[in-house]
């Protein structure tokens, strides 16, 4: 999987330091399963998806909807498990970090998230 990290434009914080992209059938389907935990920093992009199940998790997520231009259309600080997400028509990605992330790094609906791939 390719590996990088997400800056919020915004802000100029980096969100993610380190973001996997899931962007074949068998890593979206495979996901977050079977971890324990996500670090601060760590987490999964989703694409594409607009939707996100919960079940078989051990922990809770913040999950965030990414729209065509990069930026977050939604927002669920606290997806957890067992549970299913909205469906977000306007989402064509979704970002899964460690719950709460969302209010930790002050992101806001309409931030606009840039990838910067690892070497």
């Amino acid at each position: 999987m390719k590996s990088g990290r997400l800056r919020n434009q915004r802000t100029g914080q980096v969100v993610g330091k380190w973001v996997w992209k899931a962007d074949s059938f068998w890593t979206r389907f495979c996901g977050l399963l079977g971890r324990s935990n996500l670090q601060p920093g760590e987490g999964l992009w989703l694409l594409p998806c607009q939707q996100v199940h919960m079940l078989g998790m051990k922990f809770p997520l913040s999950v965030w909807f990414i729209d065509q231009s990069g930026q977050v259309c939604a927002l669920v600080d606290e997806l957890r498990p067992w549970r299913i997400s909205p469906r977000i028509h306007k989402a064509v990605s979704i970002l899964e970090f460690p719950k709460g992330w969302g209010k930790m790094t002050n992101t806001q609906l309409g931030d606009e998230l840039v990838w910067e791939e690892h070497l």
